[in-house]
């Protein structure tokens, strides 16, 4: 048996194991033959896992941390403008289990609306918001969601610009 060892982001059956340059992410497996393929370095690949999730509320929402680490929200404001809520950073760090600082992940919030309702995102407990927070009809943006403190809870979440589709 030969043992291999694969330094950056891991990807289980469970999920996605969030990278940190300040962490060990150093994994070590043991590799068996089993006819003939080839075993790659997965530090070079950039994956992640992306179960959208759809929220048509007639009503600004919070979101919670598995909708923000589910990579895309599909947002209908349904019949208005919305000032929707992040949640709060200690419910984003306990979300991350082993969150260091500088651990980050991106998330994608897209405005599905039928008419011109826009989307403001708003700050909770814990919050930086840096960036416009504004998402227009037919537009999405990105954040990073950025943790900052994570012996008081502190997140900082980056606006990464707009995407008109």
């Amino acid at each position: 048996m030969a043992n291999t060892s694969f330094s950056g982001p891991v990807r289980s059956q469970n999920g996605f194991q969030g990278y940190s340059p300040t962490a060990s992410s150093n994994v070590s497996l043991t590799l068996s033959a089993q006819g003939t393929g080839v075993v790659l370095n997965t530090s070079s690949l950039n994956f992640f896992e992306l179960n959208p999730t759809t929220v048509a509320d007639a009503a600004a929402v919070t979101y919670t941390a598995a909708q923000l680490k589910s990579g895309l929200i599909l947002r209908d404001p349904n019949g208005a403008g919305r000032a929707d809520l992040f949640p709060t950073a200690a419910d984003l760090l306990a979300a991350v289990p082993g969150a260091v600082v500088g651990t980050s992940f991106i998330v994608t919030i897209r405005n599905t609306a039928d008419a011109a309702e826009t989307i403001t995102m708003t700050t909770n407990t814990g919050l930086t918001l840096s960036g416009t927070m504004t998402i227009a009809q037919n537009a999405q943006k990105d954040f990073l969601v950025n943790f900052t403190d994570v012996s008081t809870a502190a997140v900082t979440i980056y606006s990464m610009g707009s995407t008109t589709f």
